[in-house]
């Protein structure tokens, strides 16, 4: 009886500390993306802003979960004519997270993989204009979807108020054009940078 009640309460403790290491943070963030589009040959890389918010939550000592809402502009550039194509999404990667040290230490890097979805909100070439088919129909689905990964960083600034710095790639996995016979997908090299406040501790 003895034994069942030590490790009762064992598991209890276990569970106090996993849960009180739970914790949720938010902050703002801004990039840069370096993108092109996948199966075109004529194009070539073009950078573009991203821009928005993000949320961390801790599970553990090196496990979390990470959320972004960003507007963030993708596109390419083409290598025969002087012309862009510059696509306007608004995104929203999730990511699970590995940190690597320890809790206590101020630098932590790590690891990130997942998946993102982005809505476009518009299409414009190098002067402006919105692209459009011969039907006069936008040229450009509404949807993306695809999945990224990465590395970085998070360096604390204060007690729970920390820098996050993240380099990754993501790969659109369905094809972003409405032409018909293609397969055209975005793909981007991204750098963001953003500060973490806590909102709340378990």
């Amino acid at each position: 009886m003895t034994k069942k009640i030590i490790f009762a309460v064992a598991v209890i403790l276990m569970n106090m500390k996993l849960v009180s290491a739970q914790t949720l943070s938010i902050g703002p963030m801004v990039g840069v993306n370096v993108s092109t589009i996948v199966s075109d040959p004529t194009t070539e890389y073009l950078p573009g802003l991203a821009l928005g918010g993000f949320a961390n939550y801790s599970i553990d000592s090196h496990w979390g979960i990470s959320a972004k809402l960003l507007y963030s502009q993708l596109g390419d550039k083409s290598k025969t004519v002087d012309n862009h194509t510059r696509l306007h999404y608004i995104q929203l990667p999730v990511t699970g997270v590995y940190y690597f040290g320890d809790e206590g230490n101020k630098f932590r890097p790590k690891l990130f993989a997942g998946l993102y979805a982005g809505t476009l909100l518009q299409a414009n070439n190098s002067n402006g204009d919105v692209i459009k088919q011969a039907d006069g129909q936008n040229a450009y689905n509404n949807f993306d979807f695809g999945g990224l990964a990465g590395v970085g960083f998070n360096y604390r600034l204060k007690s729970r108020t920390w820098l996050n710095v993240d380099a990754g790639l993501n790969r659109g996995f369905v094809d972003i054009t409405k032409t018909p016979n293609t397969n055209y997908n975005n793909l981007a090299f991204n750098l963001n940078v953003g500060v973490s406040f806590p909102i709340s501790e378990k």
